[in-house]
C-alpha cells in the first residue's frame, strides 16, 4: 500500500513539475514573443521617426547650404569713376591743337625819322599855327614825291582831297584798324581796291595844316572810331 501511494505521489508529483515547467515554459515562450514582436515594432517605428528626422535635417541643411551659397558669392565691385578714365600718360594723349591766328604784320609807309609823336594828352607846338595843340597822328620825315607804301593788306575806303589835311587815302585793314594817309600828292589806287603790304599807294605831298613843318608823311590810325597811336595800334614801337 504505501508503495502505490508513493508512486501515485510521486507521479501527482512529477505530473505537476511536469505542467508547471510547461507553463513556464510557455510563458517564456510567450515572453520571447512579446519581446520580439515589441522591438520589432520598435524598430519599424523608428526608421519612419529617423527618417522623418533625416529628412527634416537634410531639408534644413539644404536650405544651410543655399545659404551659405548665398553669402560666399563675391559682391559686385562698386564701380569706380576712374575706371573709364584711360592710364595713359598725359604726354601720349592725343590732343588737337588750334593754331590762333596770325596777328597781321604791318610795316612803316615809309623809311625816315619821326618829326613829331602822337598826342592826345599833351599839348604840341604847331610851327604853322604858332600854337600848342593836340597832335593825332605820326609825322614820318620824307621829300616831296617820296613813295608811300600800304602799312598792310587791306581795302581802300575813301579819297578825299581836305583843305586841312590835304589828300588823304583811308585804307581798312585787319582787326578793324583803319589806316589814314594824309598829305598825299598821288594816289594810285581808287576806292574799294584791294592793296597788300609794300604796295605803293602813292606818294607824299604836302599838309596844309602842317605846311611850315619840314616835309613830311602824316598817318593816323583809328581803332573802334577813336584815334590811337599808329605806332603802338600797329606794333612797331
Amino acid at each position: 500500500m504505501k508503495y502505490y501511494k508513493s508512486t501515485k505521489f510521486s507521479k501527482l508529483i512529477a505530473s505537476t513539475g511536469f505542467i508547471t515547467i510547461t507553463a513556464c515554459l510557455l510563458i517564456a515562450i510567450g515572453a520571447i514573443g512579446w519581446f520580439a514582436l515589441s522591438s520589432r515594432s520598435n524598430v519599424s517605428e523608428n526608421p519612419s521617426k529617423n527618417q522623418s528626422e533625416q529628412s527634416y535635417q537634410d531639408k534644413n541643411n539644404s536650405y544651410n547650404s543655399k545659404v551659405e551659397i548665398t553669402d560666399t558669392e563675391p559682391e559686385e565691385p562698386i564701380a569706380d569713376i576712374n575706371d573709364n578714365v584711360n592710364d595713359v600718360p598725359y604726354s601720349e594723349v592725343e590732343t588737337t591743337v588750334v593754331p590762333e591766328p596770325e596777328s597781321p604784320t604791318f610795316i612803316l609807309p615809309v623809311t625816315g625819322n619821326i618829326s613829331k609823336g602822337y598826342s592826345d594828352t599833351a599839348l604840341q607846338y604847331s610851327a604853322t599855327y604858332n600854337d600848342m595843340r593836340l597832335h593825332t597822328g605820326v609825322d614820318i620825315l620824307c621829300e616831296k614825291g617820296t613813295n608811300i607804301l600800304s602799312v598792310g593788306t587791306g581795302c581802300v575806303k575813301t579819297i578825299v582831297d581836305d583843305t586841312v589835311m590835304g589828300k588823304v587815302i583811308t585804307i581798312e585793314y585787319d582787326n578793324s584798324i583803319t589806316v589814314k594817309y594824309c598829305g598825299m600828292g598821288s594816289i594810285n589806287y581808287k576806292e574799294n581796291d584791294k592793296v597788300v603790304t609794300g604796295d605803293v599807294i602813292g606818294t607824299s605831298g604836302e599838309i596844309p595844316s602842317e605846311c611850315t613843318d619840314n616835309p613830311h608823311i602824316h598817318i593816323e590810325v583809328i581803332v573802334d572810331g577813336k584815334t590811337v597811336s599808329p605806332l603802338q595800334a600797329l606794333g612797331l614801337e
